[in-house]
């Protein structure tokens, strides 16, 4: 049998080999990991649509802007026995709080829509949450129900609105056909 020796000095050139080794080994490991865990994670969607056996469909509005015709929109509704969701604005609410009772005694279901109507694409959490809390207490103090659906202005979203609106207990629901303004413009 043969004895292999070794000085201090080859040791030391073995140890630092071998632990250059591990490090790039962890390092390959690691930056794998990472690539296969950020390809195959999916984007964050909002609903856009829900199978139902039946032929009906949600009609959802926007709400942030006037009020000119709330009365008329809610006699359509009921004139062809029809019920709406209303995405609406926290400034909506402070500016025509009779009106968000209005649709809401109705039978409308009103929903949260942010409470200052921001571009929400790339927003900071905290803002967002700010901002989505502040809109569902305008519209809980006039209904007396916590609205569990948001609408983002704009129809932004990214992964983080997406989930952190669900950590909020909320879902996020898109539109998947879009009307046409009485003026012939597209709604936005």
């Amino acid at each position: 049998m043969r004895a292999i020796t070794f000085t201090k000095k080859q040791i030391k050139r073995i140890a630092a080999a071998a632990g250059l080794a591990v490090v790039t080994a962890a390092v390959g490991i690691t930056a794998a990991v990472t690539s296969v865990g950020s390809h195959a994670k999916q984007r964050q969607l909002p609903i856009y649509s829900v199978e139902r056996g039946d032929k009906k469909i949600a009609l959802t509005f926007d709400v942030a802007w006037e009020n000119s015709n709330t009365q008329e929109l809610i006699d359509i509704l009921k004139e062809n026995n029809a019920k709406a969701t209303f995405f609406i604005t926290g400034d909506w609410c402070d500016r025509y709080p009779d009106d968000v009772k209005a649709f809401f005694d109705a039978g409308h279901e009103i929903e949260n829509h942010s409470d200052q109507h921001p571009h929400v694409e790339g927003i900071k959490v905290n803002d967002l949450i700010n901002d989505t809390k502040e809109c569902s207490r305008k519209i809980k103090m006039i209904t007396g129900e916590e609205p569990t659906l948001y609408r983002a202005p704009y129809g932004e979203f990214d992964d983080n609105l997406i989930t952190t609106l669900d950590g909020m207990g909320m879902k996020v629901i898109q539109w998947d056909v879009e009307g046409i303004d009485t003026d012939g413009k597209r709604c936005k």
